[in-house]
C-alpha cells in the first residue's frame, strides 16, 4: 500500500474482513485497525525511521462544537524523505456524549512504534479503562478520516 492510499486500503480491508463499513463499536474498530497494521505495510514508509506507527488516544475535548468523549486510534504514515505534506494520518475515532464517569477517565495517549510492539500495545488498549467504558457501545459517532498532517 502507498501512504496516500491508506483510507481506501483500510476500507477495502474492512470489506475483506466482512464489515460493511466502519465498525460500530470502539472495541471492534480498534481491533480492526490493529489487525490492518499487523497485516498491511506501507511500502513507501520507512518503518525503521518511525514511518508507520499507531497512536491510541482518549479524553474529553471540545473542538468548537461542544465537549465529547473520544476514544480512537491513528495510523501515522510518513513517506521516505518526507516533507510536511508527506505525513498521512488514518484516524478512526469514536465520539460519545460525556458523562461524569467518562470525564473522570482523563485524557492521554500511547504510541506503538513498530509491529514488534503491537502485542503489548493491543493488550494495553483493550484493557484500558476508556475502552472498558465505551468499547461495546454502538451509540457513539464513528469518524474515519485520512488527512495529510500539516
Amino acid at each position: 500500500m502507498k501512504c496516500k492510499r491508506a483510507l481506501k486500503e483500510f476500507q477495502r480491508y474492512l470489506l475483506r474482513c466482512g464489515d460493511k463499513g466502519t465498525p460500530l463499536t470502539p472495541r471492534s474498530g480498534l481491533a480492526r485497525m490493529c489487525a490492518f497494521y499487523r497485516e498491511i505495510r506501507a511500502d513507501d514508509a520507512d518503518l525503521e525511521a518511525d514511518g508507520d506507527m499507531l497512536l491510541f488516544q482518549w479524553g474529553t475535548y471540545d473542538w468548537g462544537h461542544g465537549a465529547l468523549f473520544e476514544v480512537g486510534i491513528v495510523r501515522q504514515l510518513i513517506q521516505r524523505g518526507a516533507e510536511d505534506d508527506d505525513i498521512w494520518q488514518l484516524d478512526l475515532t469514536y465520539l460519545f456524549n460525556p458523562s461524569d464517569a467518562l470525564i473522570a477517565l482523563g485524557e492521554g495517549n500511547r504510541w506503538c512504534a513498530c509491529p514488534a510492539d503491537l502485542p503489548a500495545f493491543e493488550l494495553f488498549l483493550m484493557a484500558h479503562p476508556a475502552v472498558e467504558a465505551v468499547g461495546s457501545r454502538d451509540d457513539g459517532q464513528a469518524e474515519l478520516l485520512c488527512d495529510c498532517a500539516e
